[in-house]
């Protein structure tokens, strides 16, 4: 159980690398080259939360600016898939853990592995 864990704790840095990327070299990224900007361009996508992409027009469905966001651009889902490989990686690390010493050498390995699974993907992603 505390591999899948640690293998969960990969997947959630890779996820905010993708989310890094988007935001901070969207334009020299693998993700510039695909066509749908409007989904992953973070300085138009924001937008597709709301109705018409007019922020004082309201949400564009129920939710969308909340509970479902991450359904409405690039950036968003990877923060959503970030949050939930991390918190399954948190109930598969800690839940078999047996001493305090033990859940700490699994935190620090788990960050390390977060941080390697970041780091990889970040500097592939960008161009």
């Amino acid at each position: 159980m505390i591999y899948l864990g640690f293998l969960l704790f990969i997947i959630s840095g890779m996820c905010e690398a993708v989310m890094d990327t988007l935001q901070f070299h969207y334009s020299s990224s693998y993700f510039f080259k695909l066509k749908n900007k409007l989904f992953w361009d973070p300085s138009i996508s924001w937008r597709n939360k709301y109705k018409d992409g007019d922020p004082t027009l309201g949400s564009k469905f129920l939710f969308s600016k909340t509970l479902l966001v991450g359904l409405t651009d690039g950036w968003h889902l990877f923060k959503l898939l970030r949050t939930f490989f991390m918190f399954g990686g948190i109930f598969f690390i800690f839940l078999p853990c047996s001493t305090q010493i033990m859940c700490l050498f699994c935190v620090i390995i788990s960050r390390v592995l977060f941080g390697i699974a970041f780091s990889l993907l970040y500097d592939l992603l960008s161009f």
